[in-house]
C-alpha cells in the first residue's frame, strides 16, 4: 500500500469534531414524554425547558420536539422573543436529526431573524452555523460555505474560542469540497491557531492530528508527521483516552506507512499500555493484534505469538459480550411485542367497559320504571310492595358493587398499561435508537463501547420491571398460593447484590453486609427474593455516589429481624405516607433513574403473605431504613 493510499483511507474532517455539541450524542436517561409537563410561568422556568429540550436531542428527539413546544408557546404569551427563538432552534434540531432538511432551515432561519433583531450575535452566528451543516449535508457546498462564512463574521468578542474554531473548520471542509485543499489551508490554521489560544489541549491534540491527516489525505507527506508529534506532545498533557488512543494510532500508521516497524512498535506499546489503563476490552484487543503484528514483523515470533494470544482472549470476550447483547435485543422484542398485545388488550376492555356501562345504564332505566310500577302497585298490595322493595335494594346494592369493582378494574389497568407505557418506553426506543444507528452504520466501535453499558443498565432495569409487573398480577389474584421452605438469609442477600453489581460500582457505593451465617428463615424463598431485591434496588437508587448501604440480620425474642439502611437521599413525610397506603408514586433516583412505587408496593404484599411485617422510616437528607419481621 503506498503511503498516499494510506492516508486516504485513515483520513476523517477534523469538522465533524462539534465542539457546540450539536451533533453529540448524549447519555441515555430515562426520560418520559408522555406525563403531563408542568408548563413555565416565568423567563428562567422557559430558559431551563428550552436546555431541557435541547439536552434530549440525542437519544429523544421526540420528547426534545414536546418540550419546545410548550416552551414556544409559554414564550408567545410572555412575548418572550429569545425564549421563541430559542424553540425554533430546536424545532431545526429536531427536522435535521429527522432528515426534514428543508423544514430544519425553515426554523433556523426564523430563529436567526429574532437573534438578529435582539442583537443576539453569538446565537445568530450558532444558527447560520447549523444552517450551513444542513447544507453541507445536502452537499449545496455554496451555500454551506456562505452560511458558515456567515457564523465567522458575525460572532463577537464574547464567543468561545472553540466555536470560533469550530465554524471555521466547518467553512474549510466546505472550501476544500467546492475548491481545493490548498485553498482551505489557511483557513485550517486559522482553526489551529484559535484551539491553541484557547489552552484546551484536548481540543488541540485532535486539531494536529487531524490536520496531518489532511495533509496526507493530500499527498503533502512533508507536513503529515509535523503535526503527528506535535498532537502527541499535546496529548501526553491531557489524561483522556480517546486522545493518547487516536495520537499513538497516527505515529503507528505513520511509521508502518513508510515501512519502519520498530519505531511503530515503541507506539503500539505504549498504545498497549493506555488500552489497559482504559479498560476497553475492544482497544484491548486492538492494540494487542497491532503489537503482535509488528513483533512479527520484526522478527520477534515468540513475543508476537504471545500477544496474538492475548489478542484473541480479549477478542474472545468480546463474542460473549455481543451474544449477550443479542439476546438482550431478543428479549427486547418479546417485551415490544407483549406491550402491543398489552396495548391491543387495554382497546378491547374499553370497548367491554363502555358496552357495561350501556348496559347498567339499561338496568338502571329498568330499574327505575320498575319501581315507579311497584310504587303504583303499593296502594293495592302492600305486603308485595315491600317485598319488591326489598328486592329494588338487593339489585341496587348489587350494581353499586358492580359498578365500584368496575371502577377499582379500570384503575388498575390504567395504571399497569400506564407503568408500562412510561417504564419500558425510554428503554426500549433507547434501544431502537441505538441499533438503526449500528445498521445505518453511523456508530463507530469506540461510540458502541460508550453506548453499550448505559443501554444494558437500561435494558436490565426494563427487566426488574416486567419481573415486578408480572409478580404483582399474580398478587393481585384471589388464592394465590405460597410455598415456604427453610432457607440460608446470607446466601440470598450475597445472590442479590451480586446481581445488582454493575449498579453499586456505577456510584461507587459502600455495602455493609452484616448476616449471621445460622439464621435460616422459613417463608416463600422467590417472595422475599423479589422483596429483598426491591428494597436494595430502591436503596443504590436513591443513594448518592460514594454513600453505603447497610444490611443486617439478627433474632430478638424469637423473631427474625432484617434491616436495610442507606445514606440517601431520604423521603418527606408526605411521600411516605403514600407508600405506606400503596399509592404507586412517580418518582427519580440520585442519577434520574426512574420509580414508580410499584416494587414497594409488591414487597409489603409479599411480606405480608408470609406472616411478616416491614417498617419504613425515613429522614429527609439522612436517608431510609427499612425494617422487616418475621417469625423465627
Amino acid at each position: 500500500m503506498t503511503l498516499s493510499t494510506f492516508f486516504f483511507f485513515c483520513f476523517y474532517s477534523f469538522s465533524l469534531l462539534n465542539f457546540t455539541s450539536n451533533e453529540t450524542l448524549i447519555e441515555q436517561q430515562d426520560e418520559v414524554v408522555h406525563q403531563e409537563i408542568k408548563k413555565p410561568k416565568s423567563i428562567e422556568e422557559i430558559d431551563a425547558m428550552n436546555n431541557h429540550a435541547f439536552s434530549l436531542k440525542g437519544s429523544y428527539p421526540d420528547s426534545l420536539f414536546i418540550y419546545a413546544g410548550i416552551a414556544l408557546e409559554a414564550s408567545e404569551q410572555l412575548n418572550y422573543q429569545k425564549g421563541i427563538a430559542h424553540s425554533y432552534t430546536n424545532y431545526g434540531v429536531y427536522h435535521y436529526q429527522k432528515a426534514n432538511h428543508g423544514q430544519a432551515v425553515e426554523f433556523y432561519l426564523k430563529a436567526n431573524d429574532i437573534y438578529k433583531r435582539e442583537k443576539l450575535l453569538n446565537k445568530y452566528a450558532s444558527t447560520s452555523n447549523n444552517i450551513g451543516s444542513v447544507y453541507f449535508r445536502e452537499k449545496d457546498f455554496e451555500k454551506a460555505l456562505e452560511y458558515h462564512q456567515k457564523a465567522i463574521d458575525v460572532s463577537d468578542e464574547n464567543e468561545s474560542l472553540t466555536n470560533l474554531a469550530n465554524y471555521k473548520l466547518n467553512k474549510a471542509t466546505a472550501l476544500t469540497k467546492l475548491k481545493s485543499f490548498e485553498e482551505a489551508l489557511p483557513t485550517y490554521f486559522e482553526a489551529i491557531r484559535d484551539l491553541e489560544k484557547s489552552g484546551e489541549n484536548i481540543y488541540i491534540a485532535n486539531g494536529y492530528l487531524n490536520l496531518g491527516n489532511q495533509f496526507g489525505a493530500h499527498a503533502q507527506f512533508d507536513s503529515v508527521k509535523k503535526y503527528f508529534d506535535k498532537g502527541l506532545i499535546t496529548a501526553e498533557k491531557t489524561t483522556d483516552f480517546e486522545t493518547l488512543s487516536y495520537a499513538y494510532t497516527s505515529q503507528i500508521r505513520y511509521y508502518t506507512a513508510i515501512e519502519k516497524p520498530s519505531d511503530a512498535l515503541k507506539y503500539a506499546e505504549r498504545s498497549l499500555k493506555n488500552s489497559l489503563i482504559s479498560g476497553s476490552n475492544y482497544n484491548i484487543s486492538e492494540a494487542y493484534f497491532a503489537v503482535a503484528g509488528l513483533q512479527e514483523a520484526t522478527g520477534d515470533i515468540k513475543r508476537a505469538l504471545e500477544n496474538l494470544r492475548n489478542h484473541h482472549m480479549y477478542k474472545d470476550s468480546l463474542r460473549e459480550k455481543e451474544q449477550t447483547l443479542q439476546i438482550a435485543r431478543l428479549e427486547a422484542q418479546k417485551a415490544i411485542e407483549k406491550e402491543k398485545a398489552l396495548f391491543d388488550l387495554e382497546l378491547k376492555n374499553k370497548e367491554e367497559s363502555n358496552q357495561q356501562k350501556a348496559l347498567i345504564i339499561t338496568q338502571l332505566i329498568f330499574l327505575v320504571f320498575t319501581a315507579v310500577v311497584l310504587f303504583i302497585l303499593v296502594s293495592k298490595n302492600l305486603k308485595k310492595s315491600k317485598e319488591r322493595n326489598q328486592i329494588l335494594s338487593v339489585k341496587n346494592q348489587e350494581i353499586e358493587e358492580l359498578a365500584a369493582n368496575l371502577k377499582s378494574l379500570n384503575n388498575h389497568q390504567n395504571q399497569i398499561f400506564s407503568i408500562i407505557g412510561h417504564d419500558l418506553r425510554g428503554p426500549v426506543n433507547s434501544l431502537i435508537t441505538v441499533t438503526d444507528l449500528i445498521s445505518e452504520k453511523q456508530l463507530d466501535q469506540e461510540e458502541l463501547a460508550q453506548i453499550i453499558p448505559r443501554l444494558s443498565s437500561e435494558i436490565k432495569r426494563a427487566g426488574i420491571t416486567l419481573e415486578n409487573l408480572l409478580h404483582w398480577a399474580l398478587s393481585q389474584r384471589e388464592g394465590q398460593s405460597i410455598h415456604p421452605i427453610d432457607f440460608n438469609l446470607k446466601y440470598l442477600f450475597e445472590e442479590i447484590i451480586a446481581s445488582l453489581q454493575y449498579a453499586i460500582d456505577q456510584k461507587k457505593l459502600q455495602i455493609k453486609l452484616q448476616i449471621p451465617n445460622e439464621i435460616k428463615l422459613h417463608a416463600d424463598k422467590q417472595m422475599i427474593e423479589i422483596s429483598l431485591r426491591n428494597l436494595i434496588s430502591n436503596a443504590i437508587k436513591f443513594t448518592n455516589n460514594n454513600g453505603s448501604i447497610s444490611c443486617i440480620a439478627n433474632i430478638e425474642d424469637n423473631k427474625i429481624f432484617i434491616q436495610i439502611e442507606d445514606t440517601g437521599t431520604g423521603i418527606d413525610s408526605e411521600t411516605l405516607e403514600k407508600l405506606n397506603q400503596n399509592i404507586l408514586i412517580s418518582n427519580f433516583g440520585t442519577q434520574n433513574e426512574k420509580g414508580t412505587g410499584l416494587g414497594l408496593a409488591l414487597c409489603k404484599g409479599y411480606i405480608e403473605k408470609n406472616k411478616g411485617a416491614i417498617k419504613i422510616s425515613s429522614e429527609v437528607g439522612v436517608g431510609t431504613k427499612v425494617v422487616l419481621r418475621f417469625e423465627a
